[in-house]
């Protein structure tokens, strides 16, 4: 079988609460064979301030942090706004984000190949 079978090529990802402060995500990662997968595997995650990825937030101003929710593993190497997901045996992850009122957050994950997955809109919280 060809190794990206084995590897995640994908993922889908659903945000929670996307217009609080604190919304959650929840990962799948999936195999080249469009399964979930049955390993723990790593992806770099980062946050991004648009919907393609190419701009990173900046952390205080944009985003507070990126933090394991419930499943998984954060191994940050940018404080707060990227770093390595490690998921759980079954390829799941959770992560919760702080988003600064009135800013926009993305989560990308950068897959094994190269390809982006990135999670919709998370809109921060604005009192009043």
């Amino acid at each position: 079988m060809a190794k990206l079978a084995f590897d995640p090529v994908d993922a889908t990802m659903s945000v929670a609460d996307a217009a609080t402060a604190t919304p959650d995500i929840t990962i799948q990662l999936v195999d080249g064979a469009g399964n979930d997968m049955t390993e723990s595997r790593a992806v770099f995650a980062y946050l991004s301030k648009d919907a393609d990825g190419a701009t990173i937030c900046v952390d205080g101003t944009d985003t507070t942090e990126i933090a394991i929710l419930t499943d998984g593993l954060l191994v940050e190497t940018a404080a707060d706004i990227a770093g390595w997901l490690v998921s759980e045996a079954d390829g799941d992850i959770g992560v919760t984000v702080t988003v600064a009122s009135t800013k926009t957050a993305y989560l990308v994950l950068v897959m094994p190949n190269g390809r982006l997955v990135i999670s919709d809109a998370m809109t921060g919280y604005t009192s009043g």
